[in-house]
């Protein structure tokens, strides 16, 4: 995660997507409003760009799956020292009780999300250890997937085949050398691959039997909601 004191329309330069958060920005100053402005600059997904031979997102790797999540705040919302960049995984499902955080408000408590106000105070206890990604058959029957990051490794499971990928994303960051096949790695490779197996385990035996991911070929749309919610209402 960035956090960022920057975000002035002097420093957002002529691409076009920046010269709108500029206009923004300088409306904000204009009206006095942008010392009492919570600002948020974050993504839906990446998109690959001819890395690993790709194109679009939907894929397990950096360029597919993350995203920034810059956060401006101000000084009288929230005393934290600025240009922090935290190396705690944080996801989309964090914004809303951020910014329910930020107002003050309840209603975040039995949310999957978490605020990051507490990480950008220094305070990091209970914060999760890794996130879960995954995508569900798109483009190609083999493009099915499961994974788990904490931001310096990443463990994709590929749902259709079985193959794993293991990846040091420090020393690794354009995910070129796959650990998953090194005997150096095992244990690593085990402890991920059980991360992610702790994760899914309570979707059931389609997703994980005595403990060990299982194969998936077929689509499993699958959520809290889904397809319970479409059976309901059916």
């Amino acid at each position: 995660m960035r956090i960022s004191d920057g975000l002035r329309k002097s420093e957002v330069g002529n691409d076009r997507h920046n010269v709108q958060v500029g206009r923004i920005l300088s409306a904000l100053e204009k009206r006095n409003l942008l010392e009492e402005t919570l600002i948020m600059v974050i993504a839906d997904h990446g998109d690959m760009l001819g890395d690993h031979h790709h194109w679009r997102k939907t894929y397990a790797y950096e360029g597919s799956a993350r995203i920034p999540f810059l956060i401006r705040w101000p000084e009288s919302m929230l005393s934290a020292p600025r240009g922090q960049v935290r190396p705690e995984p944080v996801e989309l499902r964090d914004v809303l009780p951020t910014l329910l955080n930020a107002a003050n408000a309840g209603g975040a408590e039995g949310m999957d999300g978490k605020s990051i106000l507490p990480l950008l105070r220094g305070g990091s206890e209970g914060w999760r250890s890794f996130i879960d990604l995954e995508h569900d058959v798109c483009y190609d029957k083999t493009n099915h997937w499961s994974a788990a990051t904490d931001g310096r490794v990443k463990y994709i499971f590929n749902a259709f085949n079985g193959e794993e990928m293991l990846f040091n994303l420090e020393k690794d960051p354009g995910e070129c050398v796959n650990l998953a096949g090194q005997s150096e790695h095992t244990d690593i490779l085990s402890e991920w691959r059980g991360n992610l197996a702790a994760h899914l385990e309570e979707r059931g035996d389609a997703w994980v039997k005595d403990g060990r991911l299982q194969l998936r070929q077929e689509s499993i749309l699958y959520s809290p909601l889904y397809p319970a919610m479409a059976t309901a209402t059916s």
